[in-house]
């Protein structure tokens, strides 16, 4: 850990201590005229009472910073300045929008689990797969010896001698694209189209080992649950612009709204 921070820490922790005495308990620093109470860290940062010690203390240092730094901005008048003032009403005015949309949305947002379902009847085409694909496991070994020890150890489910032959070598785990791999393991693969586990297939680099848990043809279709967050985003991203879209034409109907374009 940086020993900076650490000095920091304890610092500010024994200056917290220090200040406390005989004063409100719920008061954590104070510059100059200003305070910062406990209540104030947690409306700032909903996660302030779960971090540690350090992390906490950093935070209400970095209020000290900036308390210090707007406090001799303000000496300076720079909150007088017209275009200070604009950039704040600016990032206000930003801020109340996206808070009126995220209330909306809370009540109005969620996407029910027949829609999702309904979307991907409706739309089966856009999900076939572009590729081949397959699910499962490759690791590029230095050996073949090392390569058919590993092919045995994955027959045999001895997950422990699996983990110590791969640990030191180039692994993945997950869902390939078998067009994306090497050349001598996509031809070797595509001759397969099948669970199993297939190799060494010898390359320039070494010995591949791939186990396929689940194959996929090229063209397809991909399961409900394997396009079902995929499609709750797509629905949930309509549906926002949607509603904001009606409330945005609502407002515009009870509201009194000039736009002087012939200015521009």
């Amino acid at each position: 850990m940086n020993k900076l921070y650490i000095v920091l820490a304890i610092s500010l922790l024994a200056g917290l201590a220090s200040c406390s005495d005989g004063q409100d308990d719920n008061l954590i620093a104070k510059v100059n005229h200003e305070q910062l109470s406990l209540d104030e860290l947690v409306l700032m940062y909903p996660g302030f009472m779960s971090l540690d010690s350090l992390q906490k203390s950093l935070l209400v240092e970095n209020w000290i910073r900036e308390t210090l730094l707007a406090q001799e901005a303000e000496k300076n008048l720079i909150h007088r300045d017209p275009m200070f003032n604009y950039r704040v009403e600016t990032y206000r005015r930003r801020l109340l929008a996206d808070k009126q949309l995220d209330v909306i949305l809370k009540d109005q947002g969620d996407v029910a689990r027949d829609e999702i379902d309904a979307y991907y009847q409706k739309n089966l085409e856009s999900f076939k797969r572009q590729s081949n694909e397959f699910f499962g496991f490759h690791v590029l070994l230095p050996s073949r010896d090392d390569a058919r020890e590993l092919e045995k150890a994955i027959e045999k489910g001895d997950l422990e001698k699996k983990q110590s032959l791969v640990a030191m070598h180039p692994k993945e785990t997950g869902l390939f694209k078998v067009e994306n791999l090497f050349p001598e393991v996509k031809e070797y693969l595509l001759k397969k189209k099948r669970p199993g586990i297939f190799g060494p297939i010898k390359t320039d680099l070494g010995y591949h080992l791939v186990e396929v848990k689940t194959w996929h043809d090229r063209g397809s279709i991909k399961s409900l649950d394997e396009v079902w967050e995929e499609i709750a985003a797509r629905l949930s991203i309509n549906r926002q612009r949607h509603i904001e879209t009606q409330l945005v034409d609502s407002l515009r109907k009870s509201g009194t709204i000039l736009f002087n374009k012939s200015v521009l």
